[in-house]
């Protein structure tokens, strides 16, 4: 019968992207009343390095985090089910999501793969969580868009659109590069 030794390197280093995962998700960063998830980055580099599993994984942490989180809370008592269901997931599928495209284009070019793949991030998460509050929650936002003269999608746009989604793609355009040298450093060692 043959075992297989746990690769200790590995563990330690999505141990460590756990963490930063973590710390970036309690240390929010606010746009008005939007918090921008600056802790898609060490999801997608877990994604780029180990996979699109290890990116699922890493971001349904992030998930479990944002559920623990004071501004979850009316979602929560909104619809509990779905509440848990979109953090687990919009941030969890966007981490897998990385991993694959990634997998998919570093063969043909390593660079294109991995800022594709790190835009693809935030494209998910933020996709997932609009098609949440158009259709799941978009009664504890009607009251909100209707205050402010709106119609729901305009709302969206406003308030999720040009805020969270635009700086979280211009995060992710800024770093692309740094994550395309860790890649290439981590897998030459």
């Amino acid at each position: 019968m043959k075992t297989t030794k746990p690769d200790v390197h590995k563990l330690t280093r999505v141990g460590i992207l756990i963490a930063v995962v973590i710390v970036l998700q309690l240390l929010p960063f606010k746009i008005g009343v939007v918090e921008i998830n600056l802790a898609l980055i060490p999801i997608v580099l877990g994604a780029l390095l180990y996979g699109p599993f290890i990116g699922f994984f890493l971001g349904a942490v992030d998930g479990i985090v944002i559920l623990l989180l004071p501004g979850t809370g009316a979602f929560l008592s909104f619809n509990p089910v779905c509440t848990v269901l979109m953090c687990l997931l919009k941030t969890g599928l966007a981490g897998l999501a990385a991993g694959y495209i990634y997998k998919g284009l570093r063969k043909f070019d390593e660079t294109v793969g991995v800022t594709t793949a790190a835009f693809s991030a935030p494209i998910v998460n933020t996709g997932i969580f609009i098609a949440g509050v158009l259709t799941i929650f978009k009664g504890m936002f009607e009251g909100v868009a209707a205050e402010q003269e709106m119609s729901m999608i305009q709302f969206v746009i406003a308030s999720f659109i040009t805020t969270n989604f635009l700086i979280e793609i211009i995060v992710t355009m800024v770093l692309s590069p740094v994550l395309v040298r860790l890649v290439s450093m981590f897998k030459k060692k």
